[in-house]
């Protein structure tokens, strides 16, 4: 089972290491049109696609093994400290993220349409019960944030 499982990493990081440009720009233009993402509209676009494609790039890495934690660690602090400068509400990074991951797996499954059935049956039950969360975890913090502004006035 450790070869099948070996096989299908290998399969998904030259998957992302050959389309990381094309998911970012998938990425990048639903976060720039998204009601919840509006803030990124004030951001430079360059450093919004240098940012983005360098999340998928290290993602390639990570399940390559070739990434630690700490640096998962590093960089996503980097990102929030970064985005609270930008002015970017908590909950509008969370659903960059969520719009991030929900690309790639989009791309997962436009690229494996003709694998066979039980693989892209998994990748879809993965995909739905992860947008199930995420989504969740999206409006549970926005539900947060609107509690903070609240008990600031």
């Amino acid at each position: 089972m450790l070869r099948r499982k070996d096989f299908l990493f290998n399969r998904f990081v030259k998957l992302i290491e050959e389309n990381h440009q094309e998911i970012t720009n998938r990425f990048m233009n639903d976060l720039l049109k998204h009601a919840d993402t509006a803030a990124y509209r004030n951001i430079d676009r360059d450093f919004i696609y240098e940012s983005s494609d360098r999340i998928y790039r290290d993602l390639s890495k990570w399940i390559a093994r070739e990434y630690p934690k700490k640096k998962i660690e590093e960089r996503y602090s980097t990102i929030g400290k970064d985005s609270y400068i930008s002015r970017i509400p908590f909950h509008q990074a969370q659903k960059a993220l969520v719009l991030q991951k929900r690309h790639l797996w989009l791309f997962v499954i436009d690229m494996l349409d003709d694998d066979n059935t039980m693989y892209m049956e998994a990748i879809e039950l993965n995909n739905r019960v992860a947008l199930y969360f995420d989504r969740a975890i999206y409006y549970m913090l926005k539900g947060y944030e609107k509690m903070i502004y609240n008990d600031l006035r």
